[in-house]
């Protein structure tokens, strides 16, 4: 009898410590995990009133800013990872347009004057390595060239009817007259260049490609049915209405230029009947292309509409979406392909790991 109530007492205990350690695991394996700190960019220590615009990218950390206040322009380098704004430049006048250079050496500054213009070349020390006088106070075109840093494109309109487009050679200080009936001339390499003459047609729905040689100084059709492209290095998009569906755009990739690699149609965008073109980036030569794509065919003088940001994939002509954004606007791709800028000011970053968007300033509060 006594052994049988030891037994019992034994198999009592293995049970309840089988219990208690059951439980006790249940319970370890409840408690979350604490999650990774999402890491969020910093955003610009400056008013909202004296931002003017992020100008792009000086490396995959680094912002070039345009900040003014009282007709006193300032360019400002921002690092996105500690929040650090330097000083790179005061103008002491209104910066009217500023681009940087292919190799992120020097940045291009169009100064407004009281009765002409001047173009400045400055160095990643705010040095003055150049500068020009231009006939013109208006927004100017800038296009630089990928290959020899010492040559730009820029274009503007003359009395408004008549278009300006030159080259500066930087070394010799020189302005050339360049032939192209586009304002908006791209350079391909380091003596051809690009551009698509609308041949009049305000919907820019006509259009024909063409190459320029500045060596010669003659131009030559190569592609007919192309209304609007994108250039970036060897890969080419050229932009056309399709011939089977009048609400799309077609999107034809080429890589190298005139090898087709395949296409994708998007929904079209238009204003008052004018073509509206995507906005694309690409992070390098051969990386993977992205751009800013409507929901659906969008008339914007009608609608605000309703647009994502993807990742073209040619291989199964569609857009891979990453995230919803509220506008058409400008986007440019950081070469690690973490960040990429948005807006028409580049006041937001897309966070591609996060799938976030993000806004770099302080956004101005409305009165109640």
């Amino acid at each position: 009898m006594k052994k049988n109530v030891l037994t019992v007492l034994s198999v009592f205990v293995l049970v309840f410590l089988s219990v208690f350690f059951l439980v006790s695991c249940n319970k370890d394996m409840s408690v979350p995990v604490k999650k990774e700190k999402e890491h969020v960019p910093h955003k610009l220590s400056l008013n909202y009133e004296d931002f003017r615009k992020v100008v792009g990218w000086l490396s995959d950390d680094e912002l070039l800013v345009h900040t003014g206040k009282e007709n006193m322009d300032a360019l400002y380098r921002f690092n996105l990872t500690t929040g650090k704004l330097t000083l790179l430049y005061e103008a002491e006048a209104i910066i009217l347009t500023s681009a940087i250079s292919e190799d992120k050496q020097f940045i291009f500054v169009q100064i407004a004057g009281k009765e002409e213009g001047e173009l400045r070349i400055i160095n990643l020390a705010g040095e003055v390595e150049q500068k020009l006088a231009i006939e013109t106070n208006g927004y100017l075109n800038v296009n630089w060239n990928p290959v020899d840093q010492n040559q730009l494109f820029i274009s503007y309109y003359k009395w408004e009817e008549e278009m300006i487009i030159q080259k500066w050679e930087i070394e010799t200080n020189q302005l050339v007259d360049i032939q192209s009936k586009s304002l908006t001339p791209i350079w391909y390499s380091g003596n051809l260049y690009l551009y698509v003459d609308n041949l009049d047609d305000f919907s820019l729905q006509t259009g024909e490609l063409y190459m320029g040689d500045i060596r010669t100084n003659e131009v030559t059709r190569i592609q007919s049915q192309v209304t609007g492209f994108y250039l970036n290095n060897d890969t080419f998009i050229s932009f056309s209405p399709s011939d089977f569906n009048k609400e799309e755009l077609l999107l034809n990739r080429q890589y190298p230029f005139m090898v087709d690699k395949g296409f994708i149609t998007i929904p079209k965008v238009t204003m008052n009947e004018r073509l509206v073109f995507p906005n694309l980036t690409q992070s390098g030569r051969n990386g993977d292309l992205y751009g800013v794509f409507a929901k659906k065919p969008t008339q914007l003088e009608l609608e605000s509409g309703k647009f994502e940001f993807g990742k073209l994939n040619f291989e199964t002509r569609k857009i891979d979406p990453i995230i919803d954004l509220p506008d058409n606007a400008p986007i440019s791709m950081a070469k690690n392909k973490r960040y990429c800028l948005y807006g028409w000011r580049f006041e937001y970053i897309i966070d591609l790991e996060q799938q976030k968007l993000y806004p770099l300033i302080e956004m101005e509060k409305s009165s109640s």
